[in-house]
């Protein structure tokens, strides 16, 4: 097949979760035998010597565009009474962008990456009469939900998000249901899409992991009581998560653990972080490879309140024999027990019990982190979860060609 990937963002290096997503469907589409053009839209210029890098076998074309939240967005969208999340990626000039750089008659499917990329996918499927998978990386309208149901009741910006998550859910219902297939990540996401939009097409095609990448170190010595979490600090969800646990769990495990140490890795971390260094915290920010900094760590941390999707975070943790202690909301979507390696934590005292008990006792850290191994090699490979999508489009580009 040929396949055109439209996404919301240049997803090399994929060093977030987001990113690996996109960039390991680009992959996988193409190691099964497909062609793939990828259509990707950026703030920034990319080098045409990164472009070549990491297209590989398949053709990637990149689209300028500032998306981001802007005051005046902000306000403009409200004022139209519009979703700020959709419209500030879409436009007519985007639409012709797209059919300049790509020959779309020639496309067999068209994958869209993201709720905020299937406005442009379904017109120009309308437009050619091409099949459309739209790949749910998250149910947008939920995480803008629980972000207003966390507000104080006379919070200012409850009004805008309040609006907003209204919007986008409408939105994702139209989407879903205008799409031929939509693929989930998750068996809660999967309902959720069905919730909003019952008669449409869903399926579950989960994250994944590299498993022959992400496999531990057996050469790094651990690091005695410590702590990593990596994710990406552009994104101020992730921000208060990691400064809830500086705040109000790592003061209690340094009175316990004089040596504990918590490393935080990602880009853009905030300033504030760096002021936590006598308590054990170690602001690393970005790092090319987080590989060794988890090998060498004796637990992942993943303390989200707000969010939805799966973290693949944690799969990569679990992935490389760490044990996990996440809160429900990150843990979301992973079935795996506590003995496989993920411990559920939600409050302060529930999470300084749990790493208390991982600290002191190494045999049930190694065993947790073997069994979070198995768990991932048996459930979230990219391989599996990709052909998924890739049977379904089969199908539908068949029956396309047998109703033409």
């Amino acid at each position: 097949m040929k396949i055109l990937q439209l996404t919301p963002q240049f997803p090399f290096p994929a060093d977030d979760g987001g990113r690996i997503g996109i960039a390991n469907i680009y992959y996988q589409f193409l190691e099964q035998g497909n062609e793939v053009e990828m259509v990707c839209m950026s703030r920034f210029q990319i080098k045409l010597g990164d472009i070549n890098k990491y297209q590989k076998k398949g053709k990637i074309s990149i689209i300028l565009m500032d998306t981001r939240n802007t005051k005046f967005r902000v306000i403009r969208y409200f004022l139209k009474n519009k979703s700020l999340y959709i419209e500030k990626q879409y436009s007519k000039s985007l639409i012709n962008k797209i059919e300049s750089l790509v020959n779309v008659k020639s496309i067999d499917v068209i994958h869209a990456d993201h709720s905020n990329m299937a406005k442009i996918a379904i017109e120009l499927s309308v437009k050619y009469h091409k099949p459309i998978g739209l790949r749910l990386h998250n149910i947008e309208y939920l995480i803008w939900k629980r972000f207003y149901d966390g507000l104080g009741k006379f919070n200012p910006k409850r009004l805008f998000i309040g609006q907003q998550y209204k919007l986008l859910k409408r939105l994702e219902s139209e989407f879903i249901s205008k799409s031929d297939v939509s693929f989930a990540i998750t068996k809660e996401d999967k309902k959720r899409a069905l919730d909003i939009s019952p008669k449409s097409n869903v399926l579950i095609a989960s994250a994944g992991v590299d498993v022959e990448s992400w496999k531990p170190d057996l050469n790094i010595d651990k690091l005695p009581n410590s702590l990593v979490v990596a994710t990406t600090f552009n994104w101020f969800h992730n921000v208060n998560a990691v400064l809830w646990f500086i705040e109000n769990v790592q003061p209690k495990l340094f009175s316990n653990f004089p040596n504990v140490k918590l490393k935080i890795i990602g880009k853009n971390p905030p300033n504030k972080f760096g002021e936590y260094g006598n308590i054990g915290v170690d602001k690393l920010g970005y790092v090319d490879d987080v590989k060794p900094y988890l090998n060498e760590s004796e637990v992942y941390i993943a303390p989200l309140f707000v969010g939805g999707g799966i973290r693949i975070k944690i799969l990569e943790a679990m992935s490389l024999g760490l044990p996990v202690v996440a809160t429900d909301v990150s843990a979301e979507g992973i079935e795996a027990t506590e003995k496989q390696g993920l411990i559920r934590a939600n409050t302060i005292n529930e999470y300084i019990s749990q790493i208390s008990n991982l600290f002191n006792d190494k045999n049930l850290r190694s065993e947790l982190g073997e069994n979070a191994r198995n768990y991932i090699i048996e459930n979230h490979t990219w391989k599996s979860n990709v052909k998924i999508m890739l049977d379904e489009y089969s199908k539908l580009v068949s029956s396309k060609k047998n109703k033409a």
